[in-house]
Formats: C-alpha cells, structure tokens, sequence
C-alpha cells in the first residue's frame, strides 16, 4: 500500500493539458464510484464516450490533484462556480480533498462556491460541511419512460 500524504505539496494539474495521464486516471476514478452517490449518470460510460466527453471541456476548469509524485484524485470546477471533486479509493480519508477544494478556491477567486452532492454521500456532504459550506436546496428528478 502507498504511504497517504496527508502533508506535502498539494498541486491541481490542468486535465486540459495532461491529455495522455488525465483520461485513465479519470476513469479510474468513475469505476470506483458507488453507483447511488452518482449525480451526473447512472450508468458507467464507455472508453470512447469518457474520452468523447473530456475533450468536449465541459467545465471551466478541471484538474487532476496531485500530492507528492502520485495522482490522488480529479476536482473540477463549472461555469457557474460548482465544485465536483473526486479521491482515488487509497487515498480517500487523507484530508487532501478538503486541501484541494481550498487550492480551487485560491486559484479561481470566485465569491461564491456552490457543491452539488447526492443526499446518499454522506461523507462527501459532511466534508463540504466543515470547510463552511450550507445547505441552500434540495432538488428532486422524476424520470420519465
């Protein structure tokens, strides 16, 4: 197992200009997802529809997280300033999801964040919570057939 860097340099590397490292670490982060916690699909994508989706940018800025020389996981950050983040499984409980929100936050300089999160992901929702954020919405979706 790798040693967690709770410490250490933190670094946000730009998907955008990682093109060969950003896709499979990317889908690795997709496939360890619990399928319940999901809010942006409900069923894992193909290869060719991940990569189809990342070269389309469809967020204002995204980065892969970076601790030490390993790749920890992905955060990314949307035109209306949401923020969605993602640590691989080994590195999860290692506080750098918390240090990398406050790196995005630095970088962009918004004034105002706002984090998208299933009501089922309770670790994620209570990690927003202690960096400061509140709740402000619920939204529901009925899905037609």
């Amino acid at each position: 197992m790798v040693k967690r860097p709770a410490q250490g340099p933190l670094q946000l590397v730009s998907v955008y200009r990682t093109p060969k490292t950003a896709p499979r670490i990317l889908y690795d982060l997709l496939r360890e997802r619990e399928p319940h916690i999901n809010i942006s699909h409900h069923r894992m994508p193909t290869w060719k529809q991940h990569v189809e989706f990342i070269t389309r940018r469809p967020y204002a800025a995204w980065y892969l997280i970076k601790a030490h020389c390993h790749y920890v996981g992905a955060i990314y950050l949307t035109e209306m300033n949401e923020i969605g983040i993602g640590i691989l499984a080994r590195w999860r409980g290692s506080g750098l999801g918390p240090r990398a929100i406050r790196l995005l936050m630095r970088k962009h300089g918004r004034r105002r964040y706002l984090a998208n999160i299933n009501p089922y992901n309770e670790t994620s929702i209570r990690m927003f919570r202690r960096i400061g954020f509140c709740i402000i919405q619920q939204t529901y979706e009925l899905r037609a057939r």
